[in-house]
């Protein structure tokens, strides 16, 4: 199910007008997907700085989408492949390097989102960005498959962390399964199911309740009505993202 998918579900079992996720999950993959309603899709940036996933990649094949829903373009043997060499491996991907991105994503060359000129069969070259991945860690190691633990800055596509990894290993690879389980600052077992919502089992987070990983700013009367008009009030606060509220704990 995608990311869209999911989120007309909410919509419809919730009679919502206005609502949006909060990064888009892959039609093959599972786990945590926030969902933001009414006011709150203003915030929408400010989540996710952070995730985490857990993913099972594949050693010895290729696909053209670097996933399970692509087109097998290539196969190796797996030889000489040890526990030792894929931890020294991984290593290399832990800290900021540059990534190149899937051909079959929403990037744009020239104005002309990448899936559709791979689906032209154009030759492009693939454009590459500054990732960090802040954790990298081996779960399970069963040839031909390993399972690893990732926590990422935004930006990274887990695609081509397994594309990498599968040439690195001198195999090919492609990611096979994923679960993010956890959206700074949400975790997967604040989570509720689609049956869960479609049966209304479910609690809706106040925004006052959404935002603890900023620092927060409490103002009296006089300056909450200053900042909704866009004025400044005094205050000796270091540079940086705050969350304001008023004397009850609602966001301004």
């Amino acid at each position: 199910m995608g990311s869209t998918h999911a989120l007309n579900i909410v919509k419809r079992a919730l009679r919502l007008k206005k609502a949006g996720h909060g990064g888009t999950l892959d039609p093959f993959a599972e786990g945590l997907l926030l969902i933001l309603i009414g006011k709150a899709t203003r915030f929408m940036e400010y989540y996710g700085e952070e995730k985490e996933y857990v993913s099972v990649i594949r050693l010895g094949v290729r696909t053209d989408t670097d996933d399970p829903d692509g087109e097998v373009i290539e196969e190796r043997e797996i030889k000489d492949i040890d526990i030792e060499k894929v931890k020294e491996v991984l290593k290399k991907f832990e800290g900021e390097f540059m990534q190149k991105v899937p051909l079959y994503s929403a990037v744009k060359i020239d104005g002309k989102r990448l899936y559709k000129l791979a689906r032209k069969g154009a030759k492009v070259e693939l454009p590459e960005r500054k990732v960090e991945i802040k954790e990298i860690e081996l779960l399970d190691y069963s040839l031909p498959f390993l399972t690893i633990r990732t926590v990422v800055k935004k930006g990274v596509y887990l695609r081509s962390l397994a594309r990498d990894i599968g040439d690195e290993l001198g195999c090919g690879a492609y990611l096979y399964k994923l679960k993010r389980i956890s959206v700074s600052p949400f975790t997967i077992e604040d989570a509720y199911t689609i049956e869960d919502i479609k049966n209304g089992n479910y609690k809706i987070i106040p925004l006052k309740d959404a935002l603890p990983h900023f620092p927060s700013v409490t103002l009296s009367g006089d300056d909450v009505w200053k900042i909704r008009h866009g004025m400044k009030v005094r205050g000796f606060y270091p540079e940086g993202i705050y969350y304001v509220k008023d004397s009850l704990g609602n966001p301004v």
